[in-house]
């Protein structure tokens, strides 16, 4: 049993068409390890297009050659197969990232090869970024071998080179933790790590925003109303919908995030940038909860705040506006006279 780490070159099509919006394989490049300590062997070969009749602007700076020579290359088909040959029977496969899999199972649709959609392909990415670099934001591939120290003479952006430095990653790994996590064991790494980055934001969102209302005037500070639900007083149209306090303008919040009990949303005046709403609620004795609405300006409460907020609060989803209730107009409240007054009148008349 061999273990493959494979990396794909594709062009992308400018989208008019079904057939633009594919992601053409231009390279397939590999390093097989029959063992973790092994140093290993490489495939790389080059794909004829026929797709796309030229390279994207964006990928002519990536690769190294030009369309008319990767004319000369070998199909799709017969590059593909001899790639799954090399690769051997009941090879295990890792890729960095998840866009290799997706483009590689395209073009195998696209060009009848289904046979082969059945691969178990292992993210080593997300378990790079787990395990070493404690986040679940997506590390380069480059930015991955300088943190582990690991020597880069080889061109970064080659399927081969790239594939060989993926097995060099996934070598390391295996020496600093031992046996890799399983998709079921990165799912539990992920949660927790989550919960831990979502209590520590939501702790440094609470301390902020306790000294933004202590110390900051708002620009807008106005009562609400009484509601017999929180969620009924983020809803309501005396939340949401405030007027721009530069130009008047017309302004609706967002999505609530909440934090203990304050509840915070976001809107934005095209002319004078964004608002954030700070609403809190007071239970008086009847039992309803009255709500008090604080806007601040960009400059007060800024982005890395609200980000905070966002990451460490409880989200609230309220897209829908209730409408305003309008009274009928005074024609529609007029009473049209009964048949028995209309034929009063005509006797009089007569």
């Amino acid at each position: 049993m061999s273990t493959v780490f494979f990396d794909l070159e594709w062009n992308q099509g400018y989208p008019r068409s079904e057939a633009d919006k594919i992601d053409e394989i231009l390279q397939i490049g590999a390093y097989r390890l029959h063992d973790w300590q092994d140093s290993g062997d490489a495939f790389s070969a080059w794909v004829k297009p026929t797709i796309h009749k030229k390279l994207h602007h964006q990928v002519k700076k990536l690769v190294p050659m030009e369309q008319a020579e990767l004319k000369k290359a070998g199909s799709f088909r017969k590059v593909a197969g001899e790639f799954f040959r090399w690769c051997g029977k009941d090879a295990s496969f890792f890729t960095w990232g998840t866009c290799d899999a997706r483009v590689l199972d395209t073009n195998l649709c696209w060009y009848g090869m289904e046979q082969y959609l059945d691969l178990e392909i292992y993210d080593l990415q997300r378990a790079f970024d787990l395990l070493v670099l404690k986040t679940v934001h997506q590390t380069s591939l480059e930015a991955a071998v300088s943190a582990l120290g690991l020597e880069s003479q080889m061109l970064f952006h080659d399927a081969g080179n790239d594939a060989h430095y993926t097995a060099l990653i996934g070598a390391e790994l295996v020496r600093r933790f031992g046996a890799l996590p399983s998709e079921a064991e990165l799912d539990r790494i992920e949660h927790d790590l989550r919960e831990v980055q979502r209590l520590e934001a939501a702790s440094l969102a609470r301390g902020d925003l306790d000294i933004l209302l202590q110390e900051e005037q708002p620009v807008i500070s106005r009562r609400c109303g009484s509601f017999a639900d929180v969620r009924d007083g983020l809803k309501s149209r005396s939340a949401r919908i405030y007027h721009c306090p530069e130009c008047d303008g017309l302004l609706c919040s967002g999505n609530w995030y909440q934090l203990d009990n304050y509840y915070v949303s976001r809107s934005r005046c095209g002319e004078h940038g964004k608002f954030l709403g700070v609403m809190t609620f007071r239970e008086d004795r009847l039992h309803r909860h009255q709500g008090q609405l604080c806007v601040y300006p960009e400059e007060v409460l800024p982005d890395d705040l609200f980000r905070l907020c966002r990451q460490g609060g409880r989200r609230i989803e309220v897209n829908q506006i209730p409408r305003k209730h309008r009274r009928p107009s005074s024609s529609r409240r007029r009473r049209k006279p009964d048949q028995k007054n209309r034929k009063g009148e005509n006797q009089v008349r007569q």
